[in-house]
């Protein structure tokens, strides 16, 4: 199963921790050459090495025409996609980068609504993106949704990701000024006590609350 991969990518994407192919292997032993190779893309394009970028979806691109209903692949596309989009100069192109990336990892959501890594990558990188393009409502929508998820059936998910789902569940309720919720979320994810990182910003963010 992939799902504690596309978390540690998740992860990749918003700087909560870096990991490179060999620290992938150590984390689960499991992995395929094909994951460690897409997260270890990701996490340079995502450093701003825009030449990955480019290696990144060519390389998804490729597997997905191998594995077609891989929404992993897709979603992590899309992700991509977006990267790309920042990387490109102003103009149709960039619009056109960002929407397409939008819309891989909507359908990959679509497609697979009760994968839990496929939602969380999307909701992460929704988060992440400019107020502007009115994706954070929908990063909100996401994370309330994996709260539940974990709460009945986390499934494959390890006591790490799960930590990280409730820190950024944290961070969307907040920006909404969703206070109290932030606070319980953010004091069952300290609980957890899993990542010394992840304890460290969810205590800063109770700290400032």
């Amino acid at each position: 199963m992939f799902s504690r991969r596309l978390i540690l990518t998740a992860l990749l994407l918003t700087s909560v921790t870096s990991l490179h192919a060999q620290d992938y292997r150590e984390s689960d032993p499991f992995l395929d050459e094909n994951i460690i190779a897409i997260q270890k893309l990701h996490d340079q394009s995502a450093a701003g090495e825009k030449e990955k970028t480019d290696l990144l979806i060519a390389t998804l691109e490729t597997l997905i025409e191998l594995d077609p209903d891989n929404q992993l692949y897709r979603v992590y596309l899309g992700s991509a996609y977006t990267l790309k989009s920042r990387d490109v100069f102003p103009g149709p192109s960039k619009l056109r980068f960002l929407k397409d990336g939008l819309k891989r990892m909507d359908a990959a959501v679509k497609k697979d609504p009760e994968n839990c890594s496929v939602r969380f990558i999307r909701a992460v990188n929704n988060y992440h993106l400019p107020t502007f393009i009115n994706r954070r409502d929908n990063a909100r929508a996401d994370f309330e949704i994996l709260l539940k998820q974990i709460q009945t059936d986390p499934g494959e998910l390890d006591a790490r990701t799960i930590q990280a789902i409730h820190y950024f569940a944290g961070l969307a309720f907040k920006q909404t000024e969703r206070d109290e919720e932030a606070r319980t979320v953010w004091q069952a994810g300290l609980e957890l006590q899993a990542d010394e990182a992840l304890n460290e910003k969810i205590s800063k963010e109770l700290s400032e609350l």
